[in-house]
């Protein structure tokens, strides 16, 4: 069952990568759009009422139907000065803190399994950030995926009240690559 889940989360991600950046979405639709179609996508569902985006925006409202690596996400979003998509994060549900080097290492290691199979090697990655890594962050990337040469992959480990998330931030610019000398 987990290489089925597996399997079908793969194609998902080719099916996904090849018609926008998330499912429909591309980076540049405004606000507008992008609530148009998440309603209308497969791929997520709407955790709240309609009447209430207005109060809280889109970020957190949009659960992803299928799980990535074990763990239900829900969709985060940042604009440009002009209104426009310029980041979506999908993050993960937060874990209890004891199963950071447990439960939520699998799924960092699967996830990057499968990421890897639909966009190759990433460009740049670390090993699994340790626990005292996060004294002064709040999230670790470890792993970076460039994408049709216009859009970054970022992939990590984070931590916030207490709970312990992985996160996949689909970036539309270039993101500067740290290169050891």
């Amino acid at each position: 069952m987990k290489y089925f889940c597996l399997l079908l989360s793969c194609l998902l991600l080719i099916s996904v990568s090849q018609a926008g950046v998330y499912g429909e979405l591309e980076f540049g639709d405004s606000r507008e759009t992008v609530t148009k179609k998440l309603r209308q996508s497969p791929l997520v569902e709407q955790t709240i009422d309609n009447t209430y985006t207005a109060r809280t925006g889109l970020n957190g409202i949009f659960k992803c139907k299928g799980k990535i690596a074990g763990l239900t996400c829900r969709l985060y979003f940042n604009w440009d000065e002009q209104g426009g998509l310029n980041e979506i994060t999908l993050r993960s549900e937060g874990l209890d803190m004891d199963l950071y080097k447990t439960r939520l290492q699998r799924a960092w290691s699967d996830a990057e399994s499968l990421f890897s199979q639909v966009y190759e090697a990433p460009a740049q990655q670390a090993t699994y950030p340790a626990l005292s890594s996060f004294k002064e962050h709040k999230m670790m990337i470890s792993h970076v995926w460039e994408n049709k040469g216009k859009e970054t992959i970022l992939m990590g480990t984070g931590i916030d009240k207490n709970k312990c998330f992985l996160f996949i931030r689909y970036v539309r610019a270039q993101v500067e690559l740290q290169r050891k000398e």
